[in-house]
């Protein structure tokens, strides 16, 4: 019996600790992805707002558009994400953005990523 309640308490604990690990991976890994679809979309919107006679972004509201058009394209994780701009100005190829994911753990519980990030062109 006492073989019996030493190998159930031994299980439990590697239980937790299994679970643990995978919630403290699983935020690292949304935060990675998180700032590099962040990083990639608001590089490659500023860079092609400056791009002479282009049709794409030809106001801020359009600007904004085109970053979140390829920040969806770069997130592959599923999750709630908010975008907060603070500044854009496609003239002078200026954007200043916060963008915020909203998931949830394995064992059900929420969690919530911010990336704040600005670009200006060269």
């Amino acid at each position: 019996m006492k073989q019996i309640i030493i190998i159930v308490g031994t299980i439990v604990i590697i239980f937790i600790a299994a679970m643990t690990i995978v919630s403290v991976e699983s935020k690292d890994l949304r935060t990675d992805e998180l700032n590099r679809a962040v990083s990639a979309s608001i590089k490659k919107t500023v860079s092609d707002s400056q791009i002479e006679n282009q049709s794409t972004i030809l106001s801020d509201k359009e600007m904004v558009a085109y970053f979140i058009q390829l920040l969806s394209v770069n997130m592959k994780g599923k999750g709630d994400v908010t975008v907060e701009v603070y500044d854009a100005d496609y003239k002078e190829g200026l954007l200043s953005v916060a963008v915020t994911e909203k998931f949830k753990y394995v064992n059900g519980k929420n969690g919530e990523i911010t990336v704040r990030k600005s670009a200006i062109a060269e």
